[in-house]
């Protein structure tokens, strides 16, 4: 008659169990009479995507399809098109789903987790494949930084958790953070670079950005922190606004240290980390002050920060003229 119809799936109706091996979850069973007569071919022509996934697993000679659980009740009708097709259905592994802390499902209604999303917050692709890789799974020696090719030679699906992991960001920040520490050097470069791209650092000399790279390298959770932590080394008069680094600044035996701290380093041709313990040491006979009452005010001046960069490295990069300026710039916070 011309008018507007869909195909359908004719379900059984004999009623009869419907069973999955599945590499996860083990035996699973559905009742066909829990079925209804599904839509393969909309009104439009259009295959929905029960049809367009079996036809499109099998041409592409598909041996294993994994997938989330929420796509369990969906099998009994894949495995129905592969009998009706007359062909042999793939490997099932449903996996657990990633959940959110309050364990919602995790969904990017709710925040950023696509692959792009990751790779613009300065994620590392072999560190998010390792985060991934340990929801719902473990590896029999208990490592939890593992290579590409040690998680292929380890990974087993009877290892799978059948039940939901929470997506744990604090975690997937430290093993990004692992990742980032054990690259080379010029591998770390080229991977800021994009991240540099069209901010003031752009164009950095090269090698001033190695050495910049070499004191911060452990300190880097993320790559796109790398505007926020270069700003430091590239500022002429950096400051801070810590609390705890003004108010020990602007102690009264503070001063004292880095007054004689100039006086020593006036007395200097340069200041590099193998001189600085000699510097100090003048300064501590000359105030009598020593331990972290020497030291700490010095590391702040310099550093600007509680937990900075290695002193001996700063003062190296740094050299005489803007440990000075820094040292003046702290005396009279």
């Amino acid at each position: 008659s011309g008018e507007m119809n869909v195909v359908r799936m004719k379900i059984p109706q004999k009623p009869e169990t419907i069973i999955l091996n599945d590499l996860i979850r083990g035996r699973v069973s559905i009742e066909t009479s829990e079925l209804e007569d599904q839509v393969l071919l909309k009104s439009d022509g259009f295959p929905t995507y029960h049809l367009a996934s079996v036809v499109d697993d099998h041409l592409m000679k598909i041996t294993h399809v994994v997938r989330g659980e929420e796509w369990l009740p969906s099998f009994p009708k894949h495995l129905l098109l592969y009998r009706y097709f007359g062909w042999e259905p793939p490997h099932y592994a449903h996996l657990p789903l990633i959940l959110n802390p309050d364990r919602s499902k995790l969904s990017k209604r709710q925040v950023d987790v696509s692959v792009e999303d990751f790779k613009n917050q300065g994620y590392l692709p072999e560190a998010l494949i390792n985060f991934i890789t340990f929801l719902g799974w473990s590896s029999e020696n208990n490592k939890e930084l593992l290579t590409i090719s040690e998680l292929v030679d380890e990974f087993s699906f009877e290892r799978v958790n059948k039940s939901g992991s929470i997506f744990d960001r604090g975690k997937l920040n430290w093993i990004n953070q692992q990742y980032i520490q054990n690259l080379d050097l010029e591998d770390l470069k080229n991977r800021l670079v994009p991240f540099l791209t069209n901010t003031s650092y752009d164009g950095l000399d090269k090698v001033f950005f190695k050495k910049i790279l070499g004191i911060i390298q452990p300190r880097l959770i993320t790559l796109n922190e790398i505007v926020g932590h270069i700003n430091f080394f590239v500022d002429e008069t950096p400051e801070t606004k810590n609390p705890e680094v003004l108010s020990v600044l602007s102690k009264e035996s503070s001063k004292i240290v880095l007054a004689e701290f100039i006086k020593q380093l006036d007395c200097q041709e340069s200041l590099t980390k193998q001189n600085i313990g000699i510097v100090v040491n003048k300064v501590q006979k000359k105030t009598n002050i020593k331990g972290k009452n020497l030291w700490v005010p010095l590391r702040y001046a310099i550093t600007l920060e509680v937990e900075g960069p290695d002193l001996n490295l700063i003062v190296d990069l740094f050299g005489k003229e803007k440990c000075m300026r820094m040292v003046k710039r702290a005396l009279e916070m």
